[in-house]
This record gives structure tokens, sequence and C-alpha cells, in this order.
């Protein structure tokens, strides 16, 4: 594997903790990010602890690629969840994940 695609890789997985830690401390709300595999989300980073909500969790896609996951999305005040989206979407684009 390349050095610069191994390093791009832990630079999003670090970006996308860093905004679960964020998000969870601030709303308590709890994300997780996935890599989409045609109908399969399959998981990569977030909490690793099920939301009590009895709502199946919101899809949200950041590119073709990957997408993030939440049980309590609507909580998040609507700008914020702008500027979340906003900011994953750029981070992602820059990514190459491999």
């Amino acid at each position: 594997m390349e050095k610069g695609t191994s390093t791009s890789k832990e630079s999003l997985i670090a970006r996308l903790v860093s905004t679960v830690s964020h998000v969870k401390e601030q709303y308590g709300v709890d994300i997780w990010f996935a890599e989409i595999l045609g109908k399969r989300w399959s998981y990569i980073a977030g909490s690793t602890q099920g939301g009590d909500s009895l709502l199946p969790p919101e899809r949200i896609e950041l590119s073709e690629r990957f997408g993030l996951v939440s049980d309590g999305w609507s909580q998040i005040p609507a700008g914020e969840r702008e500027k979340i989206v906003s900011s994953l979407k750029e981070a992602v684009k820059t990514c190459a994940f491999p």
C-alpha cells in the first residue's frame, strides 16, 4: 500500500472519530460512518453502542462511497447538521481511501 494512501485513510478516520466525539458531547447523539457497498453500508468508525431509538437509523450519503448513520440526527440543530455534513463531504472528497 502506498504511504500517501495509508496516511490519507488514517487522517480520514481520525477526522470521523473527532466528529463522533464532538456530536456525542454536544448533542448526546450517536453517529456512525460507513462505506457504501451497493445496498450494504459497512461500518468504518463511530460509536459502537447502539442507540435507544425505536426508529430506524437515518442514512446520509456523504459521497457515492461513504455515508453517515444516526438514530438521533434530527436532535441536532439544522444549521449544525449542515455544517457537519458539509465538512465531512469535503473530508471524504479529498481522501484517497483504497
